[in-house]
């Protein structure tokens, strides 16, 4: 839950003020609908597989495969807009009461070390997507290079750190007017 005075409220704040914050929902926001369009492939994966299935018997080989693939790529392009829009899951127990100061801070605190989480993460995500290059893991059934899938999901941890880092930012810059 969000109060209606955080700087980042969707109802508050549609828009950005500044070139780069409306730069980066754009780019958030079609990196979702690009995730929204992963999905709606791996529901006619599924469609296919079990029409399949039922009516010749036969069901899509891989079809799990490319499921879980999709599954992974689709969550990580809605990461970004969920962290630009402050769609996070909160608990505000303790700082229901607190002044918009105090709670903005702690978000842009809390918006800082997921932006150390989301950069780690991305870092490592590179090294275990090289890595899987260059070994040439692929998966069982299809042989699909496990890589692949991969890249979006380091592209979309690469968005997700710059857009934590630019929610911190502007979620101190509300707490210190």
């Amino acid at each position: 839950m969000t109060s209606k005075d955080t700087f980042l409220d969707i109802e508050d704040t549609e828009r950005p003020n500044d070139i780069f914050g409306r730069f980066l929902l754009k780019l958030v926001t079609y990196l979702a609908i690009c995730g929204g369009l992963v999905l709606v492939a791996i529901v006619l994966i599924n469609f296919i597989s079990i029409a399949g299935r039922t009516i010749f018997g036969k069901p899509l080989t891989g079809d799990f495969e490319l499921v879980e693939m999709g599954c992974a790529v689709a969550m990580f392009s809605f990461l970004p807009l969920c962290q630009f829009k402050n769609g996070n899951v909160i608990v505000d127990f303790f700082t229901i009461n607190l002044s918009n100061k105090i709670k903005n801070s702690l978000n842009g605190l809390g918006a800082f070390l997921f932006f150390l989480v989301a950069s780690f993460f991305t870092w490592r995500m590179v090294y275990g997507s090289l890595d899987m290059y260059k070994y040439s893991e692929q998966t069982m059934l299809l042989q699909i290079p496990v890589w692949i899938p991969f890249v979006p999901a380091v592209i979309s941890f690469g968005i997700l750190s710059i857009t934590c880092l630019y929610t911190s930012i502007m979620f101190f810059n509300s707490a210190f007017k």
